[in-house]
């Protein structure tokens, strides 16, 4: 059963770090949301940028191809932009897509 994709920015105190958490499974439905919660986090000028993977039970080349468009971004804005705890799974399509840098698991 399709877990449907769910996303919720969260600003740190002080506006240091915004963390966008994503949920469910994420594919070409959910790429314009995305951009746009990308979009508001980097019109507050945080430091970096986090998407907690951590509820991602898939992503398609879609949703891949979103996380690189935010993170040039993200860059372009001088901001840093990491994916942090993705699932096993997710893990596993980053590496076969060969974008497993922008992974980490603090």
């Amino acid at each position: 059963m399709k877990r449907p994709f769910r996303l919720r920015r969260r600003p740190s105190p002080g506006g240091a770090e915004s963390t966008i958490v994503v949920e469910g499974e994420f594919d070409m439905s959910g790429v314009e949301r995305f951009h746009a919660c990308v979009s508001e986090a980097l019109a507050g000028h945080p430091g970096s940028i986090t998407v907690d993977a951590r509820g991602l039970t898939f992503i398609d080349s879609s949703g891949l191809q979103a996380w690189l468009r935010a993170r040039d971004a993200a860059a372009q804005a001088g901001v840093g932009f990491r994916v942090r705890d993705p699932s096993p799974e997710v893990r596993r399509i980053a590496e076969l897509a060969g974008i497993e840098n922008l992974l980490t698991d603090d």
